[in-house]
């Protein structure tokens, strides 16, 4: 996967059980795989965030199904599953002054994923691939 690559966010008016379901349901039958997930909401509304394998179509599907769907630049970044791994990475754009608006990660065995909103995604990719190792695509 590229260091830069897209996150649908999809705008849920109705934050109850089964809304997210609904939206999982929809990609399913399309066939589109979910990378990463998360959702946020407050019981009235909220906001699930995907990186999928077929961007424009999941897109494009809950588009026609009502959703109000955006598409971003993210990263979606490698690290290590050790201790500091993913500090080292928060800590290099922070130097760089680079504002990270939401991150959401995972790890298992020796690899994990984060996914990072933040300002200037290009700046951000390469800032993280000149400067460390772990964050080049090898």
């Amino acid at each position: 996967m590229e260091i830069v690559t897209k996150q649908i966010t999809v705008e849920v008016n109705e934050d109850s059980p089964g809304t997210l379901a609904a939206v999982t349901g929809i990609l399913s039958r399309h066939a589109v795989n979910i990378l990463a997930m998360t959702a946020s909401g407050n019981r009235r509304d909220g906001h699930v965030h995907f990186v999928v394998d077929h961007t424009d179509l999941a897109y494009n599907i809950l588009s026609n199904h009502g959703y109000k769907v955006e598409l971003e630049d993210v990263l979606c970044i490698s690290v290590r599953n050790v201790a500091g791994a993913l500090h080292k990475a928060l800590q290099a754009l922070a130097g760089y002054d680079i504002n990270i608006e939401y991150i959401y990660a995972y790890a298992k065995e020796s690899d994990g994923v984060a996914v990072i909103k933040c300002d200037g995604t290009s700046y951000a990719t390469n800032i993280l691939t000149t400067h460390f190792k772990e964050f080049r695509k090898e």
